[in-house]
């Protein structure tokens, strides 16, 4: 669980809003190798603390990084799948519980242990066979995923230890199932499923690109 301990003085004030704010429909990701890129937004014209430092302007709303991190032949490689099919979701984990109404617990009281990893899943349409080759090999890989909604807008989350850097959420499980052939007057489709923290939600921050469209690009 993701509690202080001590906890603090007070109650953390719930800050206001005039803006809700919605993520909107995720129609495309984006996957790297884990801890293998940093942004440092805070520093945006300098070498500053992004990794890989050749990402130069080191900004992920300007589309020079990311052509940098596309064209790598190395461990950085970032790559961009291609547009979803449709069906994406992320479906909240459930929390774990200790006891309740026995004798295991006193008073009978039930205890929360936490939450499971939120499910993320999305349909992909009409692949071609290199296509599901070359994501079915997602599946050894340790990755982060960045989001990217029918704005544009690439969503990731903000470093909680360092705060100038943002980069993608950790990914486990990321697979392509197998392709379903349903005939006439449909498409063939594979289901990519993937986990990310329970508590992503707490971190996420979108970043509007500049000069490229994220869906296209």
């Amino acid at each position: 669980m993701a509690c202080n301990c001590p906890i603090p003085t007070a109650l953390t004030v719930i800050p206001a809003t005039t803006c809700p704010e919605e993520l909107g429909q995720i129609q495309r990701f984006i996957l790297v190798r884990k801890g293998g890129l940093r942004w440092d937004t805070a520093d945006p014209t300098a070498t500053g603390k992004s990794t890989p430092a050749s990402i130069q302007p080191n900004l992920p709303s300007v589309s020079a990084g990311w052509t940098i991190l596309k064209a790598l032949g190395d461990s950085d490689k970032v790559i961009f799948t291609p547009l979803l099919g449709g069906d994406p979701s992320i479906t909240a984990g459930e929390q774990n519980l200790f006891g309740g109404g026995s004798n295991e617990t006193l008073n009978g009281q039930v205890y929360s242990l936490g939450f499971n990893p939120s499910d993320g899943t999305a349909r992909f349409d009409s692949l071609t066979a290199a296509q599901t080759a070359a994501m079915k090999l997602l599946v050894c890989e340790d990755l982060e995923i960045y989001f990217i909604n029918d704005d544009g807008d690439i969503i990731g989350e903000r470093d909680t230890v360092d705060p100038d850097l943002w980069h993608g959420f950790n990914a486990t499980n990321v697979a392509l199932g197998g392709r379903s052939v349903q005939g006439f007057a449909s498409r063939d489709s594979n289901v990519l499923t993937f986990q990310i923290d329970d508590d992503w939600d707490t971190k996420f921050e979108k970043q509007t690109p500049t000069d490229f469209n994220a869906l296209t690009f």
